[in-house]
């Protein structure tokens, strides 16, 4: 399929005709923290690092959640192809950050670059330069121009632990012809549930694999043994209870639904970790509006006044986590986001709550809750209900975390082998590629 469809047509003369406000645009966002001033050029397709020579694979992830499967897909790839070389791409400042900590030692093998904004000229400098054979994007990153722009140069697609929420689907098949010709692009696609497959086969020719969830089989988060020592010595038997990836506007529901809880529980600590710790600082002032007392974890240590405890790092989800439960987690308390992965509290056997609007991770929360794995909970009042129901009831929360553990790990496995047996052909020399 090589023809281009009017609305891509007219994607690319618009993003085109935009190119030249990027830099104006860039500059704006890097004020507010929301892009990275040095990698300003590499948004514009540029950039000082040099091809490395070989085989090169390029996995590309928006955000942390999904930096996080690409890094371990190319741990998994360098076990079997020890010399291939990875480029890394994201999106975000902190997947950025998570990328490049993780990457340390590894630099022989595997190096980070910001993916460049979606204009032909910027996709054309990227894929012209990089020339990989394998690009690798996961779950909804399509962006138009560089993917043609890499199937054109001959590089062979593979679209990963695709999902999508009924409204993203809708919105491409609006669009069909636009939706299978970039699809037509990848020469194999792994959907992470049976919603996602179904709706992209009603688009593509080609057979999409229900894959399953590549999240499903990560390993449990790590935490700094020290830190972590010296967290629970100052916490001592405080009650705790979490919230994690929290967006603006959940950060409020949360606090006050801490200060109802505090009430009851005059000792009670709640560990606040947002999605985008640049916002930690406003929280902060959120803290004392609502009259309780803020920590920064990046500005001093945990002490025995401390109400909310604000976690700022990147990285550190299995720090939080082995702190205490249970766990809110957010992007769920409004429609504008659509919930954030449970399988991390899951795995570390933290009670699970979440908000109603979840459709991101709808058939996980749909199995977790049935199971009694997971809680709704859709304001501050029952988030502060539950979590000290929780707390009066040591053997139910051991219940809610055996059931959701069992769940997690009994789809743990398939998930990545067969995506590899998806995607490794599409490393070996010729056309030899499944379709």
């Amino acid at each position: 399929m090589n023809f281009l469809p009017l609305s891509l047509t007219a994607y690319r003369l618009l993003t085109g005709a935009l190119s030249p406000l990027a830099k104006l645009w860039l500059k704006a966002r890097a004020k507010k923290g929301k892009e990275d001033a040095a990698g300003l050029d590499q948004r514009l397709g540029l950039t000082d690092l040099v091809r490395p020579d070989g085989k090169l694979v390029w996995l590309h992830g928006a955000s942390v959640g999904e930096a996080e499967i690409a890094l371990g897909l190319m741990q998994t790839l360098h076990e079997t192809h020890p010399d291939t070389q990875f480029l890394l791409t994201s999106g975000t400042v902190t997947s950025a950050a998570l990328i490049t900590k993780r990457l340390s030692g590894k630099s022989t093998y595997a190096r980070h670059h910001y993916i460049p904004l979606d204009c032909p000229q910027y996709a054309r400098r990227f894929i012209d330069h990089w020339r990989p054979e394998l690009g690798v994007f996961i779950e909804s990153e399509i962006w138009p121009n560089l993917i043609l722009r890499a199937h054109k140069n001959g590089t062979k697609l593979a679209l990963v632990n695709a999902r999508m929420n009924a409204r993203s689907l809708r919105q491409w098949q609006r669009a069909p012809m636009a939706a299978a010709r970039l699809l037509s692009a990848f020469s194999w696609i792994g959907a992470a549930d049976a919603a996602t497959a179904n709706g992209l086969q009603s688009m593509a020719a080609q057979k999409i694999i229900r894959a399953g969830n590549l999240k499903l089989g990560a390993p449990a988060p790590q935490a700094d043994a020290a830190v972590l020592t010296r967290l629970k010595s100052t916490i001592t038997n405080r009650p705790v209870w979490l919230a994690v990836s929290t967006h603006k506007g959940e950060d409020d529901i949360m606090l006050a639904a801490h200060a109802s809880i505090c009430a009851q529980q005059k000792d009670a600590l709640m560990i606040l970790v947002p999605r985008h710790p640049e916002r930690a600082a406003n929280i902060a002032a959120l803290c004392a509006a609502h009259g309780l007392i803020g920590v920064l974890h990046s500005a001093g240590p945990l002490s025995p006044n401390t109400q909310v405890y604000i976690g700022d790092s990147i990285g550190e989800m299995g720090l939080w986590l082995r702190l205490g439960g249970p766990v809110f987690i957010g992007g769920s308390l409004s429609p504008d986001f659509a919930g954030h992965n449970p399988i991390e509290a899951a795995k570390l056997r933290t009670p699970i709550l979440t908000g109603p609007h979840h459709a991101s991770f709808a058939a996980l929360y749909t199995a977790l809750m049935a199971k009694g794995g997971a809680k709704l909970a859709s304001n501050a009042d029952e988030i502060s209900d539950d979590v000290t129901r929780l707390w009066k009831n040591p053997a139910g929360a051991q219940a809610m975390t055996n059931a959701a553990f069992k769940i997690v790990q009994a789809q743990a496995d398939a998930p990545m082998k067969t995506t590899l047996v998806g995607i490794l052909p599409l490393l070996e020399r010729g056309d030899n590629a499944s379709t």
